[in-house]
């Protein structure tokens, strides 16, 4: 349902296109985030006319992620980390997820930059 395209050098993204039927489950990939060091993980979406919307971030120590970036399709999604990854899931594919979904290492300041 959405476009994948690596957003940051390090990190790594397989999948340029993922397809699914309106009610299936997607997960989108990110590899690498271990260079991300002791930072998070950010996911954003992007629709091809809008700006970059901030989903959520995935702390790389414990898991947790943190969602108050008013994404009005925030309770849509969720993420895990994996071994040297991380993935953006969707539990439930609607037709106004159709975007390309970017991973990006946390940056102090990254709040500010998007």
């Amino acid at each position: 349902m959405g476009a994948l395209v690596s957003m940051a050098a390090e990190l790594v993204q397989d999948d340029l296109t993922l397809t699914r039927r309106v009610g299936q489950t997607v997960s989108f990939s990110c590899e690498g985030t271990d260079q991300c060091g002791a930072y998070g993980v950010y996911w954003y979406q992007k629709k091809e006319t809008e700006t970059f919307k901030l989903i959520l971030d995935i702390d790389q120590s414990n898991g947790d992620i943190d969602k108050s970036y008013n994404h009005t399709q925030e309770d849509d999604f969720t993420a895990v980390n994996k071994g040297n990854g991380c993935e953006l899931k969707i539990k439930k594919v609607k037709l106004d997820h159709s975007a390309s979904y970017y991973c990006s290492c946390y940056k102090s300041g990254s709040h500010s930059e998007k």
